[in-house]
Parts: C-alpha cells; sequence; structure tokens
C-alpha cells in the first residue's frame, strides 16, 4: 500500500497540501507545530495522494523541485 505516509516519514514532505486531492488526507499540526498530512484508516493505498506530490524523492524522472537544486527553501 502506496500513501503520503512514506513521504511524511522519509522527511521530505513541506505541507503544501497537493495531497488533499484524496478525501483520506486530513492535515492536523504535528508535534513540532507544523502541519502535516494523516490518512484516515478508509486509505486503499490507490497512490493519487504520492502521485500529486512533487516532494516524493521516488518521483519519476526526478522533477521533484528538491531534486533540482537551490530553491525557495
Amino acid at each position: 500500500m502506496d500513501n503520503v505516509k512514506r513521504i511524511v516519514r522519509g522527511g521530505t514532505c513541506t505541507g503544501c497540501g497537493a495531497c488533499r486531492i484524496c478525501e483520506h488526507i486530513s492535515f492536523e499540526k504535528n508535534r513540532r507545530g507544523f502541519y502535516s498530512p494523516m490518512v484516515d484508516g478508509q486509505c486503499t493505498g490507490c497512490g493519487r495522494c504520492v502521485a500529486a506530490c512533487l516532494y516524493d524523492p521516488q518521483r519519476e524522472g526526478n522533477d521533484s523541485p528538491r531534486a533540482s537544486g537551490p530553491g525557495l527553501f
């Protein structure tokens, strides 16, 4: 099952909200005070959230903003 939890655990999530394309994702403040995606128990693992994520280190073609070098971050 692939969902945005993998990206959050990997440390590349910026809380941009692109993964909200899925109705099974909501945003809550994490223990550090930043908004982070939370996946509910109804997730089917369809991968739409991962496909929408620009910060997935496994994104095909490495067209992630983080993979392209210095930028806004």
